[in-house]
């Protein structure tokens, strides 16, 4: 594998809501560290001095590249100005000419009601969107491992075309096999969250996916299906599917041979035991898996 010289050391401006779209943010910038990229955004200039939007501004022009997420808020509007800060963002990497990653919030995907802006911002939010669809290729995401597999995959090539070299350490991250990525999901299940890999396995019995691993998982409860599957002699994972992928498989033969594209997930939750005098003990319990994301082929049994 050949070397690169140096690390590349880019500045990516992130742009999102904040509230709504945290567990989001961590991701990005969990998949852009791994890039040997240098994060920035709201977090950074939060407590310099001057407006946040003239602090907002400079840190965007400072930068190389720009990732745009849209979730359902628009977001505030500061004080003396008629746009959200998300949206004086856009513009400002637009003026700026940064390449630009856009990322939107599959609508179809559950989403809090807390989560989703309603009245003149969720007007200004749909304009917007639309603005942004006709201007650039977008992307459109489900959860927040979904988002950092497309990030792991999107970033790098848009980097070699501004001919940056991505160090050695990263590419080696990225050119791992899908079966040296799910054997160490197996072992380090927060770390390789997020790649996008491809299986095979053999379909098997097929249950409802249970409520404490969607809210694990972030997948939707009551619109979701589990099925065990043996990837090789030594991974076995369960596999999950939503909506149409669950509809897909709902109405395959168990025995039915599938290749798919998956992104390894995972995730915890909070159960509740019960000590032996009768206290209430929060148990913190982990989750991992694998999410369906596109069937490539499927094989009936004979």
């Amino acid at each position: 594998m050949a070397q690169a010289k140096t690390r590349p050391n880019v500045p990516v401006f992130v742009s999102s809501t904040f509230t709504d779209m945290q567990i989001y943010r961590r991701k990005i910038r969990d998949a852009l560290t791994q890039l040997e990229t240098v994060v920035r955004g709201m977090e950074q200039f939060g407590s310099k001095p001057g407006s946040p939007v003239d602090e907002c501004l400079k840190v965007v022009q400072s930068c190389r590249l720009y990732v745009g997420v849209f979730g359902m808020r628009y977001g505030t509007i500061p004080d003396g100005h008629d746009r959200s800060m998300t949206h004086i963002e856009y513009d400002e990497a637009q003026r700026s000419g940064l390449p630009s990653l856009i990322y939107i919030l599959n609508e179809d995907h559950p989403i809090p009601a807390k989560d989703v802006e309603i009245g003149s911002g969720a007007e200004k939010l749909r304009a917007l969107k639309e603005l942004i669809k006709k201007r650039h290729t977008v992307s459109f995401f489900t959860t927040p491992e979904d988002l950092q597999a497309r990030i792991m995959h999107d970033v790098p090539a848009q980097l070699s075309q501004m001919g940056v070299d991505i160090e050695a350490t990263a590419l080696e991250k990225a050119e791992e096999g899908d079966r040296e990525i799910l054997q160490r999901f197996q072992t380090l299940p927060k770390l390789y969250a997020g790649r996008k890999v491809t299986i095979e396995f053999v379909l098997a019995n097929i249950r409802p996916t249970f409520d404490e691993d969607c809210s694990a998982l972030r997948l939707e409860y009551g619109a979701t299906i589990t099925t065990p599957a043996r990837i090789d002699a030594s991974t076995l994972l369960n596999v999950h599917g939503e909506r149409d992928i669950a509809l897909a498989l709902t109405a395959m033969q168990p025995g039915t041979r599938i290749k798919a594209v998956a992104n390894t997930v995972f995730g915890t939750y909070t159960q509740i035991i019960w000590s032996e005098e009768g206290e209430p003990i929060p148990e913190t319990r982990g989750e991992k898996g694998l999410v369906v994301t596109e069937i490539l082929s499927a094989e009936r049994p004979e």
